[in-house]
């Protein structure tokens, strides 16, 4: 009997361990298959830049952008080259590809508030809208400057104006500025958030142009004004900045003097200004009494907050009117709507997080490995500690590198506490955005943003021990990623990381690189025949240095991932297709970002440090006589071989 159930056990406990291996096995064709498309995709414009006319072995350079003049003017879109920038501009395109798709809270308030942004100056066909100035569209969008529509239609205002208009009874500076202030527009003070903390502080570079540039800002506003109009408003406003930015001497009484010289945190609270500046700003963000009770007050550089609001208690409200309104047209240009990405960052990087956009072509347990590999072999904190030459580098190099490990766990647990879902549903879930009113709707997610910086810790984005500047570099890795693969990664950010680094500076090599390569020069230059071997300048003689030592060191990382790599996209049948293989594609990806850019220095740059390659000759089986196979290479240290 027991042996009877074991013939049956056997089998059943066979198919348990075969079928999920199985169904690992579909996941991960799976995802190759969205990655072959790209690669091809990828390797298709490699062999489309080249002219087979010219002989790789010949001049690389002119061999690998041969074409590129005509796939620049292609017709179909698909046949078009990509940009040069391969970071921001990458970033920039996926947004505003996929922004329609995004299904979070916070994501879906951002797209909506892009396409609001670009549909400001749309005109409909069956229903035009009036054609109305930007500082129109302002006035009549922000709800706190709604009551004032008409006399705002008169800004900027003059004495008389200001007079008939009976304007210091209607628009009070303090209460106005502050409410935009609460509203993520500083104006005259700047008061920002961490955990539990209220920090008050002077704007720190208080905008403050020249008189012509306050004249060339206000030109759509006072169109068709006698040119004394803007002169006068222009000078006004800039004696106002100035005073307040400390360029300009200042008048007081003798008893605000002795006041002042109290100095302190008490100051800010004694001024009435200043008082009914912070009483209207904590109501508009409806702040409870306990949150501002129990809050930390920092007020920085109480000196020049000090010396700010003197010159605002001495100045005519009308100017600091017009001050405060020019600031708001200025701040809410948005010319370029990509801006509100940047922004509005954290937002973005929680609906990047949930991984919707990125899961039909990129599975996250690929991503961590992918970028597992990435922080392991490039991060540059490590390499800049190592390049110090001091004695714990040294005695202690595993140390050096030990923080870089178990990144996606680290991933998983900063994104947790920083990227929380629930947490930013919570503080942006009472947003109701409303229809064709960027304006508004921007201050809204402005004011949203400034109140969940209250309960949430200080992060600074540059800061390689926080948080968020690990989940931002992954996030911005896996855009890049699926744009362009991994041998493009390397031809970009790879060799860019290794030129930064002071692991490649070598005086001694610099001085014989420069010897061998004059050498070489007057061996080999033929004008006619032979223009790749030029003379160099000492400046070129630089660059192409470091351009060998950083590519030798991205050529060698770049050999380093393919042996470890399993992914589909990266099977040697689909560069054989195309004729390649992994020991030709580096050079031509590399080649190729310096195409059709200063092609003279570019193309002394490429080949006179391919030349000196013996990876190069043996990648291209170049002859003995080649052009780029001199007999004598420069350039390598036999220690490191």
């Amino acid at each position: 009997m027991s042996k009877m159930r074991w013939q049956w056990q056997l089998p059943m406990l066979c198919l348990l361990i075969i079928k999920p291996r199985s169904l690992h096995s579909e996941e991960t064709a799976e995802s190759g298959r969205f990655f072959t498309e790209i690669y091809k995709r990828n390797l298709k414009q490699i062999v489309e830049l080249r002219n087979a006319t010219i002989e790789p072995c010949d001049d690389f350079y002119a061999h690998a952008c041969g074409n590129f003049g005509h796939l620049a003017v292609a017709e179909e879109p698909e046949d078009a080259l990509p940009p040069l920038l391969y970071n921001k501009q990458d970033r920039m395109e996926f947004f505003m590809a996929q922004h329609v798709n995004f299904k979070t809270l916070p994501g879906k308030a951002l797209s909506q508030l892009y396409t609001q942004c670009k549909q400001r100056r749309e005109q409909h066909v069956f229903r035009p809208a009036p054609r109305i100035s930007h500082w129109q569209r302002i006035v009549h969008q922000l709800p706190m400057m709604a009551p004032y529509k008409q006399a705002l239609s008169f800004w900027p205002f003059l004495p008389y104006q200001w007079q008939q208009l009976r304007l210091d009874e209607q628009l009070n500076w303090v209460q106005l500025s502050a409410q935009l202030a609460a509203h993520g527009v500083p104006t005259l003070l700047h008061i920002y958030f961490a955990q539990e903390t209220i920090y008050v502080a002077s704007i720190g570079n208080l905008p403050c142009p020249s008189l012509q540039g306050f004249r060339r800002s206000l030109a759509s506003v006072l169109h068709g004004s006698h040119p004394q109009v803007s002169r006068i408003v222009a000078h006004e406003m800039r004696v106002l900045c100035r005073g307040m930015r400390g360029e300009l001497p200042t008048t007081t009484t003798t008893e605000s003097t002795t006041e002042s010289e109290g100095g302190g945190q008490e100051q800010l609270t004694l001024d009435g200004n200043t008082m009914d500046y912070f009483q209207h700003f904590f109501a508009q963000l409806n702040f409870t009494e306990e949150m501002l009770s129990e809050a930390r007050k920092l007020p920085l550089d109480v000196a020049r907050i000090r010396q700010a609001w003197q010159v605002l208690r001495y100045t005519d409200p009308r100017i600091i009117v017009n001050y405060v309104l020019w600031q708001v047209q200025q701040e809410l240009r948005y010319e370029d709507c990509y801006v509100l990405a940047q922004e509005f960052e954290r937002l973005l990087h929680v609906e990047y997080w949930q991984w919707h956009v990125f899961r039909s072509q990129l599975n996250r347990n690929v991503a961590f490995a992918m970028y597992q590999l990435h922080t392991t072999r490039f991060q540059q904190l490590r390499r800049s500690k190592l390049s110090r030459r001091d004695w714990y580098g040294y005695m202690l190099p595993e140390e050096v590198e030990r923080k870089e490990l178990q990144v996606a766990r680290l991933l998983q647990t900063h994104a947790q506490h920083y990227l929380n879902l629930i947490e930013h549903e919570l503080h942006y879930g009472a947003l109701e955005l409303q229809p064709r009113s960027f304006y508004s709707n921007l201050l809204q997610l402005r004011r949203a943003q400034l109140r969940h910086s209250f309960v949430s810790p200080f992060v600074d984005p540059e800061d390689v021990q926080q948080p968020a500047y690990f989940l931002r570099h992954f996030l911005h890795f896996v855009q890049l990623v699926l744009q362009r693969p991994m041998y493009h990664y390397y031809a970009t950010q790879g060799l860019q990381l290794w030129r930064q680094s002071r692991l490649l500076e070598d005086t001694d090599g610099y001085y014989t690189a420069l010897d061998c390569l004059q050498r070489q020069t007057e061996q080999h230059y033929d004008l006619e025949l032979q223009d790749i071997y030029r003379p160099l300048a000492s400046h070129e003689v630089d660059d192409v240095f470091k351009f060998y030592r950083s590519f030798q060191a991205a050529l060698r990382d770049y050999h380093f991932w393919l042996e470890g790599e399993r992914f589909l996209f990266a099977e040697q049948f689909v560069l054989q297709f195309f004729g390649l293989d992994e020991h030709r594609v580096l050079f031509y990806a590399v080649a190729q970002q310096m195409c059709n850019r200063q092609d003279e220095i570019f193309a002394a740059q490429l080949n006179r440090g391919y030349m000196n390659l013996p990876e190069f000759q043996a990648a291209f089986n170049c002859s003995a006589d080649a052009a780029m196979n001199p007999a004598a290479k420069c350039m390598i240290n036999q220690c490191e071989k």
